[in-house]
Formats: C-alpha cells, sequence, structure tokens
C-alpha cells in the first residue's frame, strides 16, 4: 500500500494596513497562500500568535503601532516571522532603522501585486527585500556608518559600555531594539525629558552622533552588554 502524499502546511501572510485597498492590492499578489488581513494593532497583535505566520506586511500608518518603533514589539509576539515594512515614503534613513528594528524588508505602500509575490518569496529564503530606488542611498549610508564605527575609539573596547551608567546602559539597550522615546519613558517610569538628557549622556560616552548610529552601536556589541 502507498503512502498518501503529505499535504503542504499552510503557509500563512498577514497584511496589517488601516487601508483597505492596500490590503486589496497585497492579497492580490499572495494567492495560494493563506491570508488574514488586519487594520487594527489589536488584530495584529492576536494574528500574530495564533497563526503564526511566516510573512508579515506592516504598514507604519497602522494606527497604534507607533511608526518604527513599534516593529520590535510586534517581532517579539512571533520572532520567525519575516516582517516586510510598508513606509508612505521611502529613505534611506528609515530603510536602516526598519533593518535595525528586525524587519527583513522595507518599501513603499504604493506596492503592487506582483511585487508582493516577489518580496513575500524573497524573505522566505531568508533574504532582504528593499524597493530598488532606496537601494544606491541605504548603501550609501551603511557604507558611512561602517567607516565611522571603524573609527569609533570604543569600537574595538573589550567593554564598551563600561563607561554607561546602569540607567544609560537600560536606555540604550532599549534604543537597540527599536523603541522610542516615549515606550522607554513609560517602560522605566521616567520623563522624556529624562530620557532625552540620558541619550546626550549616551552619545558624548559611546562617541556616537545620533540614535541610528547609537541603535547600530548596540546591535553590534549587545553580546557585551552588562
Amino acid at each position: 500500500m502507498k503512502d498518501k502524499p503529505h499535504k503542504p502546511v499552510p503557509c500563512w501572510v498577514l497584511v496589517a494596513s488601516p487601508t483597505a485597498d492596500l490590503r486589496r492590492r497585497c492579497s492580490q499578489g499572495l494567492r495560494g497562500f493563506l491570508i488574514r488581513e488586519a487594520g487594527r494593532r489589536a488584530v495584529l497583535e492576536r494574528s500574530m500568535v495564533e497563526l503564526e505566520p511566516a510573512v508579515v506586511f506592516l504598514d507604519l500608518a497602522l494606527p497604534g503601532l507607533g511608526g518604527l518603533g513599534g516593529v520590535p514589539g510586534i517581532q517579539r509576539l512571533n520572532p520567525a516571522a519575516k516582517i516586510i515594512v510598508l513606509a508612505s515614503t521611502p529613505n534611506e534613513r528609515q530603510a536602516v532603522f526598519a533593518l535595525v528594528a528586525g524587519a527583513r524588508g522595507y518599501c513603499g505602500r504604493d506596492i503592487g501585486p506582483s511585487l508582493v509575490r516577489k518580496a513575500t518569496d524573497v524573505v522566505r529564503r531568508g533574504e532582504i527585500w528593499i524597493a530598488r530606488g532606496v537601494v544606491p542611498l541605504l548603501l550609501k549610508r551603511l557604507t558611512s556608518l561602517t567607516q565611522d564605527r571603524s573609527h569609533e575609539r570604543l569600537a574595538g573596547s573589550g567593554r564598551p559600555f563600561h563607561a554607561l551608567a546602569p540607567r544609560e546602559r537600560e536606555i540604550a539597550e532599549l534604543v537597540g531594539r527599536g523603541t522610542n522615546n516615549k515606550e522607554i519613558a513609560t517602560r522605566l517610569s521616567i520623563t522624556e525629558a529624562t530620557v532625552k538628557a540620558h541619550l546626550t549622556s549616551v552619545f558624548r560616552k559611546l562617541n556616537v552622533s545620533d540614535r541610528l548610529r547609537l541603535a547600530l552601536f548596540v546591535t553590534e556589541h549587545k553580546s557585551r552588554l552588562p
């Protein structure tokens, strides 16, 4: 008696956006997949846990998300999911932040159905999907950041965070996860003004000039955080 062929495991793709037309366009490009649409953060969070989607198209305009700062929190609900961030006006700075926050793709909200399918296939293979127009700018930005990091006085230190106070380390780690100032303030029960003051000190002590460089620095050296 021949064994019955195994049925393919259903693959869920989650499309989270407040815009019905964007959800429709994405769904058109995802024929053959199991699709769940989410117009609110609560539906997105529930679907991340219940469905364990392989790919998530995440519109930064989703109410309650908080922009890129909300991406790490969504990722933690299902670490295996490949998140593709959809932005209103794609730019290289935001693209770098998206990747640092854990996204596997980044493109515009005007993406068409055929590219939705291609993006899904690319990230499922473990690759990165970025809108073509952003690539040259992103490469230039990453090259600049790499050169900057190579000259940072703490980059080669065995204890890159030794100069930071405990609270500063906490804030630096949260920035590395993509958490915004408001969320940091709430989590640590301090004011946003206090968060900004600590960040100013962190920038000076780690010799980084802005939040993006701090996030990349923390990501690179996170294994050395106390």
